[in-house]
């Protein structure tokens, strides 16, 4: 307990510190589908005890996976860094059947926590290449999702587009019949964009039965939007290397002057920050809701914070648990 006059000193230490607004948005942080993968490591550490194998990063975060690393898990990028027969998982972004495959070579107990999201997506572009179609991917070249994607083609050529100027070089026919899918962590706004130069460029286009990008990179994109066009400046708590951190942070930057993406409290840049008005704080699909608070935290050490949530839209969405045996 402080002394009156330490007290004093504290009072007056915190009434020069300048005040800020901070708007939350809300949806934030983890979605259905990275629960479940993260709840699908846990149960399998309860079942079959340490230590179970993740090819992989189960989520693209850093803190998630430490925490189950210190918990029991072990990350791998390819199963033979596993002993044969062990308790293998795949991460939420999906896996190409030669993977599943090869873990079966192996004697491996393997689970899949591919988000049923990503998972709807394998069984379009499998039906499209049943079909005889010409399969387009919008997303990110390399990202795991889109290769897990790519692995569920047996015959098919899949051509990756990431912007409207790729479509003029795709080397098909205006009437060949073609299909689309999009990475579900992609921009809304960039999606439309391409699928309008889609829909001009082919005659005869098959479109998925609804939005590939899965509602919590919608909500979360519709989220950021309103809170970036009355903030004077924009954090998103997020990995560097995650998709839908990095989606969020460019739809914010469309109406924000001031916008960075940081891994955790401690990359905040300082300098980008307003001595006065307004910061809005959100949260990838992939960050833990403590990576949220540490940062609202840090700005109260700084700001006399006067914090408030705007709630975009409410999302009641979840997933049945993975059965782990």
């Amino acid at each position: 307990m402080l002394d009156p006059q330490a007290e004093a000193s504290e009072l007056s230490r915190r009434e020069e510190r300048p005040e800020v607004r901070v708007i939350l948005a809300a949806p934030r942080g983890f979605c259905a589908g990275v629960r479940r993968a993260i709840d699908a490591v846990r149960d399998a550490l309860n079942v079959h005890g340490a230590p179970v194998y993740v090819r992989r990063a189960i989520v693209h975060n850093l803190e998630v996976v430490r925490s189950l690393e210190a918990e029991g898990a072990i990350f791998i990028e390819e199963l033979w860094e596993a002993p044969e027969g062990s308790v293998v998982l795949f991460s939420a972004h999906g896996v190409a059947p030669a993977i599943a495959a090869d873990a079966r070579r192996r004697g491996h107990i393997a689970y899949d926590a591919v988000c049923p999201l990503v998972a709807k997506v394998h069984r379009e572009v499998e039906r499209h290449e049943r079909n005889g179609r010409q399969l387009i991917l919008i997303g990110h070249r390399g990202h795991p999702e889109i290769e897990g994607t790519l692995g569920h083609l047996r015959s098919a050529k899949a051509f990756v587009v990431n912007s409207v100027a790729e479509i003029a070089d795709l080397p098909m026919r205006p009437d060949e019949p073609t299909a689309y899918a999009v990475q579900t962590t992609y921009s809304v706004d960039d999606a439309q964009e391409i699928v309008e130069a889609l829909r001009t460029r082919f005659s005869d286009l098959v479109e998925p039965a609804s939005s590939d990008i899965c509602y919590a990179t919608t909500n979360r994109q519709a989220a950021v939007r309103e809170v970036a066009a009355q903030a004077d400046a924009i954090i998103v708590a997020g990995e560097s290397f995650s998709s839908n951190a990095n989606r969020l942070a460019e739809v914010a930057a469309l109406t924000c002057p001031s916008v960075q993406l940081v891994a955790s409290a401690t990359d905040i840049d300082w300098s980008k920050l307003p001595r006065n008005g307004v910061i809005g704080v959100t949260a990838a699909a992939s960050t833990p809701e403590t990576t949220v608070q540490d940062i609202i935290e840090a700005l109260s050490v700084r700001y006399r914070v006067i914090l408030e949530e705007l709630e975009a839209m409410r999302e009641l969405t979840v997933f049945k648990r993975l059965a782990i045996a």
